[in-house]
């Protein structure tokens, strides 16, 4: 990943960019961070200091000179989560018949038994599964409360709330 923002401030230097879901392709979760006020954002953090520092307690991120507060990686799955019930209305194409007329002799085929289910139970397991997986690596690359080594490069994702986004920094804890 590129990331094209940098600052740096009491020698922590973060570089930071927005718009991850939907430069992966994650359209649904994208269409979701706007619709909900909520942004993930893909974090590269290097500590250019002489002592360790620990995200929450020695520093925190700012915006501008607002203090940000950091989401929970679950408070931003069930912002941004895909609605999995939203799929059962495709249980009625099980009423879709095929009718093939042959010979003046009309053939009605119950092709929506396979097809309303299918689309059904597969929506809806991809649905989940995604679901899953978002909380997975909210929760793998979560930066609160990791402490960073003096040199140490650590990447993460961050949840932000809120409609203000601009450029971020980490500022140590005065």
């Amino acid at each position: 990943m590129y990331y094209f923002n940098k600052e740096s401030h009491d020698g922590i230097e973060v570089s930071y960019k927005y718009e991850v879901l939907r430069d992966a392709g994650n359209r649904k979760f994208a269409k979701k961070e706007l619709k909900k006020y909520v942004k993930v954002v893909a974090v590269k953090v290097t500590n250019k200091s002489d002592a360790a520092i620990t995200v929450g307690k020695d520093v925190v991120f700012y915006v501008g000179d607002m203090q940000l507060y950091q989401l929970e990686p679950v408070q931003v799955k069930r912002a941004i989560k895909q609605n999995v019930p939203a799929y059962l209305p495709y249980i009625l194409l099980t009423f879709l018949q095929l009718n093939v007329t042959e010979n003046n002799t009309v053939n009605t085929y119950p092709i929506g038994l396979v097809i309303g289910p299918g689309v059904t139970i597969g929506n809806m397991v991809v649905a989940s599964t995604a679901n899953k997986n978002l909380l997975r690596e909210l929760e793998e690359y979560n930066l609160w409360g990791r402490t960073i080594a003096p040199g140490e490069t650590v990447y993460g994702l961050i949840g932000l709330g809120g409609t203000n986004y601009g450029s971020i920094s980490l500022r140590k804890i005065k």
